[in-house]
């Protein structure tokens, strides 16, 4: 028995010291995705960004995300970019979408992220967005360990910002880059730590952590998080002696500078793409004006103090703009952590950090011109994408508050006021908020559900008032950190709890449009929203993105739907007036429709065709309960010659099998033209001409011949050999710091 329980010791003791750390972080992380991990609930995003499932809920069917492009984008495109890289293709470009648009170049895709395999699996969204909450936790942890906090309060730290209201509350793309904040922060204060040494350079993981916050997906979130980590770095640069400041600022701009060259293979295609894309919203004069309602206020400190996710149309402002929140018991010890003496100046710079971010979401005193005044800012939406590095800022705070609480007397009577002070704020915030919800209708049980939720926050203070009083027992910290850890896990639990238990997918008119669509379009009608045709290989005329192809956005402006706003939404809008409006449009403008290559409208059942389209020959040709199919009479194909006498015989959509008895007859191809199309003609080049602004032309010689079609992206050939010139010079760098270690541990060993 004694040798069982030593050799059990001796194998805990070999296990490196972070193992249960991050074992911990892990556990949590998968308790606040219970419900989809134990499959009690349903996570896919097409029950409520499509209109092609039944799904049974337990309470009350609510919303488990703010954005629906977490199924419009993330889940649709990163399974498309992820099914590309598995059969050997570089996601370059999506077919599935409009008349095509670039994949990797949109950004949003993540399409060449490493995560974003994870699509290719069924439950792909879950692990993805497991995978992303444990490296925040975990890079947080590790980032904690550098600051000098002992183990417990570094578990404590990452445990919260994989928790945090951003990951609870958004879903899309947003909150890719986010894992990669504490990263940054990491290799920062590596490079900090390395100032003594002229051999430990440290600037690795802020190389690599800059470079993935990128490929993640989102570049706005990883600038506001990259702002971020250059404001963390000044404030540290002053605890470095003055000797040494020179050799740290080099190793901060290498490591920015390797980070963004490892990056080029994203940003390249994203660049040109945006040359010629519309940007919707993204301009300083509407951004640079975005802000919270005043109504916010309250639910950075008491999340569902308006009830879950949407679930009150009184405040869907609030809903539209927020980007996440905090919770009540992590601002007390985030207070606490305030006022304590180690690290002081980074302590006032993260609390000055979280308040402006606040003041400019709320553009308070219009604190918002003054953000505007850093380049980019102006043309991002502020409130949704500077919370992260605010929760970042609490997390880092409520931990080194906890850990003064356990060393300082002081600390404790503050941990207590602070409570007392959040109790004050909570109530100001739910007699704030009633106003906001009266006349909602609720059933009995979702009533006493938001009851539960009013409450939790107060039990977790009301916890709090009394632990503080308990401050001289040793287990007292720790039964803090759960009430803390506890009321997080909670609040990012509700969510998930709002999906549906059940999803049923009428498979049966997608099966039907795979069979017979070929290389034509459908234009969807509220039944299979943009951009799920791609999820199911299907090409659908309709699209959702951003950015937009500019060519694109104009040509449905003046020859498919003119009016239609905004512009990178072509998509069916309030409810039965919206298809009944398409159905007219389509009847005004059905030839250009048909010159689209669209063959197949897929329309709600409940909904009669217009007599309109009738009389144009559209007949039906698939129909079960939920959906209809109708059939175009005469769409033009993917390829089609100017010359009725030549054959046109395509095995894919890039390749076209092309015979014209006489020369001078041209090919056309209704598939985006845009820089970085290339076309050859029997292995020979030859070049493509825009026409109806948005067509790919080439000309075609007499006789067969096999046209073939490729899009890269304009300059991304440079793109990959810097960014791998610069992966070998991390890793030359790398290896060449360790090789010392590695000469010192082969003499010791010997």
């Amino acid at each position: 028995m004694n040798s069982t329980r030593d050799r059990a010791a001796d194998f805990y003791r070999r296990l490196p010291p972070w193992t249960v750390p991050v074992l911990l972080i892990v556990l949590v992380v998968l308790a606040g995705n219970a419900m989809y991990v134990l499959r009690l609930a349903n996570n896919n995003p097409i029950s409520w960004t499509a209109g092609i499932s039944h799904h049974l809920c337990r309470v009350t069917c609510g919303r488990p995300a703010i954005d629906p492009n977490v199924g419009f984008i993330t889940q649709s495109l990163g399974h498309q970019a992820a099914l590309d890289v598995l059969h050997g293709h570089f996601p370059w470009w999506n077919y599935f979408e409009g008349l095509g648009q670039p994949l990797a170049g949109e950004m949003q895709s993540a399409a060449l992220f490493p995560l974003t395999l994870l699509f290719a699996l069924s439950s792909g969204l879950l692990w993805f967005h497991v995978s992303l909450e444990v490296i925040a936790g975990i890079s947080t942890y590790f980032l904690a360990r550098r600051l000098s906090l002992p183990v417990f309060f570094a578990t404590f730290a990452g445990m919260l910002f994989a928790l945090n209201g951003t990951y609870a509350w958004l879903g899309n793309a947003v909150l890719n880059p986010v894992a990669f904040l504490p990263m940054l922060l990491l290799g920062i204060e590596m490079i900090i730590d390395s100032g003594p040494s002229a051999s430990k350079r440290g600037w690795y993981i802020a190389a690599i952590a800059l470079a993935l916050s990128i490929y993640a997906g989102f570049p706005e979130v990883a600038y506001f998080d990259g702002l971020f980590g250059g404001a963390w770095a000044v404030v540290r640069i002053f605890s470095v002696p003055g000797a040494q400041r020179p050799r740290v600022l080099r190793r901060l701009g290498l490591g920015g500078l390797i980070g963004v060259v490892l990056a080029l293979p994203s940003l390249v295609p994203f660049y040109d793409f945006m040359k010629v894309a519309f940007l919707g919203g993204h301009t300083a004069a509407v951004d640079g004006l975005v802000r919270l309602p005043k109504e916010a206020i309250s639910s950075f400190f008491d999340p569902y103090v308006f009830g879950t996710i949407f679930s009150s149309t009184n405040v869907n402002s609030v809903w539209g703009e927020i980007g996440g929140y905090f919770g009540a018991s992590i601002c007390v010890l985030a207070i606490t952590g305030l006022f304590g003496p180690r690290l002081r100046t980074l302590r006032v710079f993260l609390a000055l950090w979280t308040l402006a971010g606040l003041a400019g979401s709320l553009d308070l005193l219009h604190s918002r011109v003054i953000w505007n005044l850093i380049p980019l800012v102006g043309t991002s939406s502020f409130p949704r994408y500077i919370m992260p590095s605010c929760e970042m800022a609490v997390v880092v705070l409520a931990a080194l508050g906890l850990a003064d609480f356990t060393l300082s007397t002081r600390a404790k009577r503050l941990f207590t006021s602070s409570t007392v002070l959040m109790v004050l704020v909570l109530l100001w915030c739910v007699n704030y908020a009633r106003p906001f919800n009266k006349g909602v209708v609720l059933s009995n049980k979702a009533r006493i559900i938001f009851i539960g939720l009013d409450l939790l926050p107060f039990i977790a203070l009301g916890l709090l008032l009394v632990l503080g009083r308990l401050h001289k027992f040793k287990v007292t910290p720790l039964l803090i950190a759960l009430v803390v850890v506890g009321e997080s896990l909670l609040l990012f639990f509700v969510p998930t709890a709002e999906s549906p238990k059940q999803i049923t997918i009428d498979y049966a008119p997608i099966h039907f449009l795979q069979k017979h669509q070929g290389e034509e379009r459908f234009l969807d009608f509220a039944v299979l929203y943009p951009n799920w045709g791609t999820e199911f290989g299907l090409n659908s005329l309709s699209s959702i993105d951003l950015p937009y192809p500019k060519s694109f956005k104009n040509y449905i402006e003046q020859r498919l739907y003119p009016g239609l706003t905004p512009g990178n939404q072509f998509v069916i809008k309030g409810g039965l007036y919206g298809v009944e409006k398409q159905e007219g449009e389509l009847a005004k403008h059905f030839q250009n429709y048909e010159n689209a290559s669209l063959k197949f409208l897929l329309i709600p059942s409940s909904v009669v065709l217009s007599p309109a389209l009738t009389k144009l020959g559209v007949t039906q040709v698939f129909r079960d309960a939920l959906a209809t199919i109708y059939q175009l009479p005469h769409p033009r194909g993917l390829f089609s010659t100017s010359s009725s006498s030549c054959t046109v015989q395509s095995t894919n959509d890039n390749v076209a099998n092309v015979n014209c008895p006489t020369s001078g007859a041209t090919l056309l191809r209704t598939e985006l033209s845009m820089n970085g199309w290339k076309a050859t003609v029997n292995g020979k080049p030859v070049t493509i001409t825009t026409v109806e602004g948005v067509y790919q032309q080439i000309t075609v010689p007499k006789g067969p011949s096999v046209v073939e079609f490729s899009f890269y992206p304009a300059h991304e050939r440079y793109a990959l050999l810097l960014g791998f010139l610069g992966g070998l010079f991390l890793i030359g760098s790398f290896v060449d710091e360790r090789r010392p270690f590695v000469r010192r541990r082969g003499r010791h060993q010997a």
